[in-house]
């Protein structure tokens, strides 16, 4: 019974720290998805501004204002993949390996 509770211990202690994990790597994913939405908030600003410049008057200053709202969505649309790609993926994987893997020799104890 002892071999069981330490066992049962040694699993809480795995579970709590593959936890920590995930959530210090969900917390990164959350970052570069912020700086992506704050990125794309700033391109739509700078893409209406230059639609408004571009149908007051018709000159270079419009065509200047899309580029920059452009260079601003393409760092956003970075930022994003790369925030999303920080996410945890399988969460807890170490934990749901060996508590299968418990199960088994309990069940192979057992019988």
């Amino acid at each position: 019974m002892a071999e069981e509770k330490e066992l049962a211990k040694k699993e809480i202690e795995l579970a709590k720290s593959e936890l920590r994990a995930d959530v210090q790597k969900e917390v990164a994913m959350v970052k570069g998805l912020g700086v992506a939405g704050l990125c794309a908030l700033w391109a739509v600003s700078l893409m209406l501004v230059a639609c408004a410049l571009a149908l007051g008057t018709v000159i270079a200053e419009w065509a200047a204002a899309l580029i920059v709202a452009g260079v601003v969505l393409a760092v956003g649309t970075v930022a994003g993949l790369l925030g999303w790609g920080k996410r945890v993926k399988t969460p807890l994987e170490a934990t749901r390996r060996t508590l299968k893997e418990d199960v088994l020799w309990a069940k192979e104890r057992l019988a």
